[in-house]
């Protein structure tokens, strides 16, 4: 693979980072607005190469209890408060519409978005995490010279703000508030997600391409506002001076 010319995020940094009060914790007024990020679309359509319900546990054999939400994946969750579908993986998180609020103006980070041109993106599944604050999530691997690396490194840089965070890159959270019946049962999962990811990688070595291999600006969860498609056949292309200047100036 390629060195990178632009900037990365090294994985150590990442092994290291707490991701459970990620840096945007720190600024109070992001902690109820601060959802809106840079990511990957990855709900259930036709172009899928794989099934993200094969994750879930919807007859509840393994889990007995999620949030009210439900399953946020794989179709989304009937039976709850009927959420729908909102599998995404972010790629960087820049909080509210306000530069006043300590996030960026959504018109700013899509104009610097139309500025940056990138291959299609391939996510490689890595392993089912349930994390500190018990959601369960998708994680996939981070390869900082990767496109989606590359990319990560670049608005890290141009979309810094007292919102934005690294939080936990590439992963998609499959249910919030997931409690298990029994420590067997809990490992009895694990053991069946992990041959699900092993298969996966084992048919798509390269990862798997969601859509058109392009990203999206998420307001939220639920609401995508712009697309942004690949436009080149492999790296990514960018002026990082122009990018902060462009940054530097809509502050203004």
């Amino acid at each position: 693979m390629k060195a990178s010319t632009y900037p990365i995020v090294s994985p150590d940094f990442m092994a290291t980072y707490d991701h459970a009060n990620p840096s945007g914790y720190a600024n109070d007024a992001c902690r109820l607005n601060r959802l809106a990020n840079i990511g990957i679309d990855c709900r259930k359509t036709p172009r899928e190469p794989i099934d993200l319900d094969l994750l879930t546990d919807r007859s509840y054999a393994f889990l007995c209890e999620t949030s009210d939400d439900g399953w946020l994946i794989g179709g989304g969750d009937t039976t709850k408060l009927k959420r729908p579908d909102t599998a995404h993986a972010e790629i960087w998180r820049f909080g509210p519409d306000r530069e006043a609020d300590g996030g960026i103006p959504f018109e700013t980070v899509d104009a610097i978005m139309r500025e940056i041109a990138f291959a299609p993106i391939r996510l490689k599944p890595l392993r089912v995490n349930f994390t500190a604050t018990s959601e369960l999530e998708l994680l996939c691997v981070y390869e900082p010279r990767s496109v989606i690396g590359q990319l990560f490194g670049i608005l890290s840089d141009v979309l810094a703000c007292p919102c934005g965070d690294y939080g936990n890159p590439f992963h998609v959270t499959m249910t919030r508030g997931a409690k298990f019946r029994a420590d067997v049962l809990k490992a009895e999962y694990f053991n069946k997600m992990k041959s699900i990811v092993v298969s996966w990688n084992a048919q798509y070595p390269d990862g798997v391409m969601f859509n058109d291999g392009g990203v999206d600006l998420f307001a939220n969860r639920e609401e995508i506002l712009f697309h942004y498609s690949p436009r080149l056949k492999e790296g990514v292309r960018a002026d990082l001076d122009q990018l902060r200047s462009m940054r530097a100036k809509r502050r203004l």
